[in-house]
């Protein structure tokens, strides 16, 4: 072999690798996922007890985090770049106990619905976890897997809600308001890939939202709109897409 067909041939088994591996996202576009989590509602009932509540991050009552479960749909725009639509029913409360509005004696629980459209830009992303070309494991086998990934995300979708007056805002309660919203996630995520299959998921977002009645109650003194919290855990289950970009549903190896 000649200086030239060596020199080609050791080009291809450094940078190859990479090539390959930085476009597996291709290969599977498309992402299913499901999980549960909590939830933190951030109103005018409830709250800390001072009025500098540090952004918001003081009014998180612990001991009112309620359970929330998701399901969403992801579709990879790039290797660093997705769609996501999620789907989180989450039951939220709060009340007045050791607020700054403690003698007023009020408290609330409320079922929630969210269904939004999420962009999501990865800082460490994919392509880029599979782009060195020295990942062996004992065997010499390439490793592709067990990848952290770093991403942000942002979005836009809807809220229903329907709260329900607890202790003496029973007696305050007027429940003609409207019970939607539009609501604006914002937060992080980290996923850990298990194989070329599954991924696990935490994510983190903060909702502000375009009404003050999630909790059914607006005070006179309010000048925000109400937020809340979803944490979230989720299994991500990665979809095999043709060479149109469609996904697999069945296996096409499987005998009818």
């Amino acid at each position: 072999m000649n200086k030239k067909w060596a020199t080609t041939l050791l080009i291809l088994i450094i940078f190859l690798p990479s090539v390959l591996h930085a476009q597996r996202w291709k290969l599977r576009r498309y992402e299913f996922m499901f999980g549960v989590g909590t939830s933190n509602f951030f109103g005018d009932i409830g709250g800390t007890s001072d009025d500098n509540n540090a952004a918001g991050i003081k009014d998180i009552q612990m001991q009112y985090t309620r359970p929330a479960v998701d399901i969403g749909l992801r579709y990879k725009l790039t290797g660093d770049m997705a769609l996501k639509a999620s789907f989180i029913f989450g039951t939220i409360s709060g009340n007045d106990i050791n607020s700054r509005n403690d003698n007023r004696n009020f408290a609330f629980r409320s079922t929630i619905f969210e269904p939004s459209f999420q962009f999501e830009y990865y800082l460490l992303p994919e392509a880029r976890g599979y782009s060195s070309a020295a990942l062996f494991n004992r065997r010499g086998m390439i490793n592709n897997y067990s990848k952290v990934y770093i991403y942000l995300f942002g979005g836009v979708g809807g809220v229903l809600y329907n709260p329900k007056p607890l202790k003496d805002f029973e007696a305050r309660f007027n429940d003609n308001f409207s019970k939607f919203g539009a609501v604006f996630p914002v937060g992080a995520g980290l996923k850990y890939s298990i194989d070329s299959k599954w991924t696990l998921a935490l994510e983190l977002g903060r909702r502000f939202t375009t009404t003050d009645y999630i909790d059914g109650y607006t005070s006179p003194y309010s000048k925000h709109k109400d937020t809340y919290y979803f944490g979230l855990f989720n299994a991500v289950y990665k979809i095999r897409t043709d060479r149109r970009g469609r996904p697999i549903l069945r296996n096409p190896y499987r005998r009818r």
